[in-house]
């Protein structure tokens, strides 16, 4: 289309991608969309934001733009009816073969960019380091602790009775040193870890827009979420500008 990087407005916000990736824009520009010929067309000038992604689409319209045309769609038909500059109705047909190859090759994409959102929360983790992790010896067995089933651990199968047998008794003997949810260790004092943001004074405060995740992470999010404040780690407070984008990021075990 002839543009340049310099014909580009700066956005400071983002958007979540297909695999609720966060994906920083290279700008915004103005341009105008004709619907139509004739006596059935209508003009609108869009503010589009333009953003490297994995998309079967060049340009994805949002329902506000859809709304500025008075459009109506049927998805069935493939399909929009709108409302020319000059009255009456507009029509514009889509192509069904086209609509399934962009359809599958949405899907295709949204499953690779999960992919790369993996490896990229997975980068998060300053626990994941070049260093190998310790590794369990041998086959291994689960064996009860608590009084629930979910208190578990795990112990070397092939152990001779004499080593195992003693072992399970000192450690079910002292299972109150084993915390199983926050709520099992309530109210850590400061004077023994606490973390504080390192803030320089002279910062300009910039808000983030909040980003949108998959509702099993928002389910696992706000499960996580009640257990802390039961624990009383965390408190709610009324600075909802300011407040922080969650990440999740995947355990050893894979949770």
């Amino acid at each position: 289309m002839r543009f340049r990087e310099s014909d580009l407005k700066s956005h400071q916000h983002g958007v979540i991608g297909l695999g609720d990736n966060y994906i920083k824009l290279d700008g915004t520009i103005s341009l105008p969309i004709c619907l139509g010929a004739g006596d059935t067309r209508r003009s609108v000038m869009v503010d589009f934001v333009v953003l490297k992604d994995s998309t079967a689409y060049n340009i994805i319209l949002e329902r506000k733009i859809i709304n500025e045309f008075l459009a109506v769609i049927c998805t069935k038909f493939i399909t929009m009816k709108f409302v020319p500059d000059k009255g009456t109705v507009g029509s514009i047909r889509g192509d069904l073969e086209a609509a399934v190859a962009c359809g599958n090759a949405s899907l295709s994409l949204r499953r690779e960019s999960k992919k790369a959102a993996g490896v990229f929360l997975a980068d998060l983790d300053v626990r994941i380091e070049d260093k190998s992790r310790p590794e369990s010896e041998g086959d291994m067995e689960k064996f009860q602790i608590g009084k629930s089933a979910e208190q578990f651990t795990f112990i070397n199968k092939n152990l001779p009775h004499e080593l195992k047998g003693p072992f399970m008794e000192v450690v079910r003997a002292n299972s109150d040193l084993f915390a199983w949810t926050p709520s099992d260790m309530p109210r850590l004092d400061p004077e023994v870890m606490s973390h504080r943001l390192a803030v320089k004074p002279d910062a300009k405060p910039v808000a983030q827009q909040r980003r949108k995740m998959s509702q099993e992470r928002a389910n696992e999010v706000a499960k996580q979420t009640v257990g802390l404040l039961k624990a009383q780690f965390i408190k709610e407070l009324e600075y909802s500008t300011w407040l922080s984008n969650v990440v999740l990021v995947k355990k050893a075990s894979g949770k």
